[in-house]
């Protein structure tokens, strides 16, 4: 998990910022869903777990880990991990 004083939690905090609130409106009215696998990776990415650090929370395989992530950033239309785990969480689905 992130803490405040870490310069990560910064830069996810400044690419949450960053997201417009049109954006954000639109996104509550989109059709979109998430595997339960795919729900538990990106609250771990969330908590600002790496992938090879994910992979090893769920004992599954880094590649593993990856190949989850670009599906949820395809479903979500997320170009980073701050933009799919704030995307998840305005659709509720975090």
């Amino acid at each position: 998990m992130l803490t405040s004083t870490e310069q990560s939690f910064t830069v996810f905090s400044e690419e949450i910022r960053r997201i417009p609130a049109k954006e954000s409106r639109e996104m509550k009215h989109a059709d979109v869903s998430l595997s339960v696998r795919e729900r538990m990776i990106v609250r771990l990415m969330g908590d600002g777990l790496s992938n090879k650090r994910i992979a090893r929370h769920l004992s599954i395989a880094p590649e593993t880990v990856k190949s989850h992530a670009k599906s949820i950033f395809l479903k979500l239309t997320a170009q980073t991990r701050a933009q799919a785990v704030y995307r998840a969480a305005t659709l509720g689905l975090i």
